[in-house]
């Protein structure tokens, strides 16, 4: 294996790996912000394009004054599904009298893509994966944030692993637009899981919970069709560090690999709906990759039996973080952001009514929220070993050199 990489030890020599951070303790369109310009309750940097975003002593933005409650205005919101659960909006709108509207999301990059050509306008609030918060930064899509003054709302209520004194870095960027835990402050931590593979524990023993069973011919075996994802799960496999430059050499293995899985599968699914349709049918026994944003659905549904494992090669810590964009805000936007991160919202948040994907959450004291039933759906007594054996989702700096791979691969089926 190139780098001095083997397949079984990757996690041990990953720079970026999570070992060391336990857990502590435990719809419609969008529109357009910019039509409250005027409003006498808006702040002085909710108009500037790109002003710091400032916060009230905690905890005023999460009780709305009378002209905030008077104030005509809809916050809008790109983000991934689940944000979107009636128990999660509704309480803000009725508390502050107003309206919300979400946008859903499934690509990352397209989402920036979208911003980057104009629509921003239309947004208050982005919701994109830690790795690309960077991404968001260097086209000038995001605001700066004050942490001493967010902090409250923010990191004082969340588990060790995210607080940047500890090392969480991705919430931070320097001035030579790198990660950085000592850097200023652009994003929130919101909600979180893992990325590998998701097997039926009826048919796949724990003794094959490695990512080769993918590839073997024993099992019925499912692609997903999440470019981004795979690709790096495919490089764990084959002992990549997925998040540096790569070689010619690592290319040709990776996409020898690739062309391998496909060949050996059911299919290609396109989405999570038809992923967990083909698993709950038995059309396939492994899916590759999976994840507790896609697969947990299933064990909420009480169909434990399909999990999300941890391979010996390791999974992907994933992160969607609450960012601010450019332009002119409404002036709610401060206080919807405030709500999402406080406590009551984000245990909404991890069980979402009218909205699919079950997910873990940043804030500590959710983890004593959660019953016996959650606990057991959100795997929540094994997070501690999840993160040892994880790295965290970072940038992957060629990876447009892997899309010529994957469309060919795709083109095997």
């Amino acid at each position: 294996m190139s780098d001095g990489f083997s397949r079984r030890n990757y996690l041990k020599g990953a720079a970026s790996g999570v070992a060391s951070l336990a857990l502590a303790g435990c719809t419609g369109s969008s529109n357009d912000s910019s039509g409250d310009s005027g409003n006498s309750i808006k702040e002085s940097w909710e108009s500037e394009q790109m002003a710091t975003v400032q916060a009230d002593p905690h905890p005023d933005l999460l009780e709305p004054s009378e002209n905030e409650k008077s104030v005509s205005t809809t916050v809008s919101h790109l983000t991934w599904a689940g944000y979107d659960g009636e128990n999660v909006q509704q309480p803000f709108r009725e508390q502050f009298n107003t309206e919300t509207s979400l946008d859903l999301f499934t690509d990352d990059p397209k989402a920036i893509n979208r911003l980057s050509t104009g629509e921003w306008s239309q947004f208050d609030i982005f919701t994109p994966n830690n790795a690309f918060v960077v991404d968001a930064y260097e086209q000038d899509l995001i605001r700066p944030i004050d942490e001493e003054a967010w902090r409250p709302y923010t990191f004082d209520n969340y588990l060790d692993l995210f607080k940047p004194e500890n090392g969480y870095k991705f919430s931070h960027i320097n001035e030579d637009g790198e990660f950085d835990p000592d850097g200023q402050l652009y994003a929130l931590p919101q909600r979180w899981g893992w990325v590998s593979m998701t097997v039926n524990t009826d048919v796949v023993p724990e003794s094959d919970w490695t990512y080769d069973a993918a590839w073997s011919e024993e099992y019925n075996v499912g692609v997903s069709d999440w470019f981004f994802w795979i690709i790096q799960t495919i490089m764990l496999r084959e002992g990549i560090d997925p998040f540096k430059q790569h070689s010619e050499e690592e290319l040709e293995q990776v996409r020898q690999s690739t062309f391998n899985l496909i060949d050996n599968s059911v299919a290609v699914y396109p989405d999570i709906a038809s992923q967990n349709q083909a698993l709950k049918s038995g059309e396939i026994d492994v899916l590759l990759m999976g994840s507790n944003f896609g697969q947990g659905t299933l064990r909420r549904g009480g169909q434990m039996q399909f999990k999300t494992v941890v391979p010996d090669e390791g999974c992907i810590i994933w992160v969607e973080q609450d960012t601010f964009t450019k332009g002119e805000m409404s002036p709610l936007a401060d206080n919807y952001v405030a709500y999402l991160q406080s406590p009551d919202a984000a245990y909404e948040l991890s069980w979402p009514q009218g909205a699919s994907s079950v997910n873990v959450v940043p804030q500590e004291s959710v983890f004593e929220r959660y019953s016996t039933e959650q606990q057991k759906a959100l795997r929540t007594e094994d997070l501690n070993y999840i993160l040892d054996n994880s790295v965290f989702f970072d940038r992957v700096p060629d990876l447009e050199s892997f899309q010529p791979i994957w469309r060919k691969a795709k083109s095997r089926e």
